[in-house]
């Protein structure tokens, strides 16, 4: 038997995909976007008025043949009160009980200066957790071509991420309160979130349905190893100081000891 001692750029990333929701792992697995091309799009014609029409953009059909979706696990209907109510300046209506509107929401002095004092943040808890071996950035983006009914109020922070010392894929929205009251319903399967691998290397997705327990040992990673990393003692000046560093040292030592002996 041979070995390769260089990692081969052919080589696949591996992208492990967990869920502890039988919801979200039998019906709206994380997936290849070339799979999730809008309907609107696919019974649209080639031309109009003689003119190409967008069947013909190489940047619609490349943006959808190589990213990943994640698609929502079920229907939801957000309502947003109008200027003036009391109360709850939302609420939230799921078709089944795996879904989470209210817990950690960024209040709007954590991202003050950004729109007007009538903005506030949903923050979608996913159900999925996904993992890499490698460190892979991936560009995270609104997929608004699959959203033509609510993506005027419903806008979706940007980002780029990695899920190799964190693996959270939680749906962050900012909408604005208005004079009126707004109601957005989102299909099921609607994907709520595309990723692009900023790699050469094809990623393999593998899916895996797992327990509430193992779930949350995967979304915890490098804070159940080191002490003071809890979110609350990040922002503690005096607890949190030097813990970059440390999870720096952490994450190079596990590589160390548990990288291939072939690589």
């Amino acid at each position: 038997m041979t070995f390769n001692i260089f990692k081969r750029k052919e080589e696949p990333i591996i992208l492990d995909c967990y869920t502890a929701s039988s919801y979200a792992y039998n019906y709206a697995k994380v997936d290849y976007s070339r799979k999730h091309i809008p309907e609107w799009w696919r019974v649209h014609p080639n031309e109009s008025e003689g003119f190409a029409t967008i069947k013909h953009c190489t940047a619609f059909t490349d943006y959808y043949a190589k990213g990943i979706v994640i698609p929502l696990w079920g229907e939801l209907e957000i309502t947003v009160h109008p200027l003036g109510q009391q109360g709850d300046t939302f609420c939230g209506r799921s078709s089944n009980d795996h879904f989470n509107l209210h817990d950690n929401n960024h209040s709007k002095n954590q991202w003050q200066g950004f729109g007007n004092d009538n903005m506030f943040n949903i923050k979608i808890m996913s159900p999925w957790a996904l993992k890499t071996r490698d460190t892979v950035y991936f560009s995270w983006s609104q997929p608004i071509w699959s959203q033509p009914d609510t993506f005027s109020g419903l806008t979706s922070f940007p980002a780029v991420m990695q899920f190799k010392t964190q693996a959270a894929t939680h749906i962050n929205y900012v909408l604005e309160q208005k004079a009126e009251q707004q109601v957005f319903t989102i299909p099921p399967l609607t994907p709520l979130a595309m990723l692009h691998p900023m790699t050469e290397r094809k990623v393999e997705l593998r899916h895996h349905l797992v327990n509430q327990n193992t779930m949350a040992c995967i979304l915890n990673g490098s804070r159940s190893m080191l002490l003071d990393s809890d979110f609350s003692q990040i922002f503690n000046a005096a607890k949190g100081k030097g813990l970059g560093a440390k999870k720096k040292a952490f994450w190079k030592k596990a590589d160390e000891l548990n990288k291939c002996p072939f690589e």
